[in-house]
């Protein structure tokens, strides 16, 4: 990711992307002790970005308080991407911070009370590889109906403590994606970048049994989909835009 300390370079990036012809860009950053992004920092920025050009713009927040998330809302920021979790010990854990499950729900109902567009994240083995909150998540999440959800799933890292972990099956992705659809029926369900992709095989399974749309398919995929008679349209954006 391109770094941006400061609200000037900020900007001069965004200009810099759509003058390379981007059609947006996503707004992320590490977390502080508390888990929040520290995102409303750049708010004047983030204004003169929506106002001056006409990228979109895709936010990561974390657990921004109420008040930022009105203020946010309120820049013109076109998604929100909020990585939810439906185990206190996973939070503890694998986050190492002291927040709690409600706390990340706390955060999409501000946004849902701000008519803000919400794609929340769910990733699939995120704690050791194995299901541990994931269905619990998504029973959360049906209560507030989001716009889109993201399933992404654990990559195992090479200098992390989990790089030896083996990332999820194909049999728990599954499960996750059955159990998303049942309990989202309106709700657009997308395989999203960041998951693992040593076996290719589970992103037409997926499909199969309810996701609306795969980030990066294999050429495979898309053949055999093609084949099965699905209509394949492309987007070259980030799949949690509207």
């Amino acid at each position: 990711m391109v770094p941006a300390t400061t609200s000037e370079e900020l900007v001069e990036i965004a200009r810099s992307l759509e003058a390379r012809g981007a059609k947006g860009f996503l707004l992320s950053g590490g977390v502080d002790e508390t888990g929040k992004v520290p995102i409303a920092d750049f708010l004047p920025a983030i204004s003169e970005i929506k106002d001056e050009t006409d990228l979109k713009i895709n936010a990561h927040i974390g657990l921004s308080p109420t008040a930022e998330i009105g203020e946010l809302a309120r820049a013109g920021i076109d998604a929100f991407s909020i990585d939810v979790y439906g185990s206190d010990a996973t939070i503890s854990d694998v986050l190492g911070l002291k927040a709690r499950v409600g706390d990340y729900f706390r955060v999409l109902r501000d946004l849902k009370e701000q008519k803000a567009y919400t794609a929340p994240h769910i990733c699939v083995g995120i704690h050791e590889g194995r299901i541990d909150g994931e269905i619990s998540a998504l029973e959360h999440l049906a209560e507030l109906e989001p716009d889109a959800l993201v399933l992404i799933s654990l990559i195992p890292t090479k200098g992390t403590l989990y790089e030896k972990v083996e990332p999820p099956s194909r049999e728990d992705v599954l499960t996750v994606v059955k159990a998303a659809r049942r309990v989202l029926p309106r709700t657009r369900i997308l395989l999203g970048c960041m998951r693992s992709k040593l076996s290719r095989a589970v992103e037409y399974d997926a499909v199969a049994v309810g996701v609306d749309g795969v980030v990066l398919p294999s050429s495979e995929t898309v053949k055999r989909l093609k084949a099965e008679g699905f209509t394949i349209r492309e987007r070259v954006e980030c799949c949690a835009f509207p």
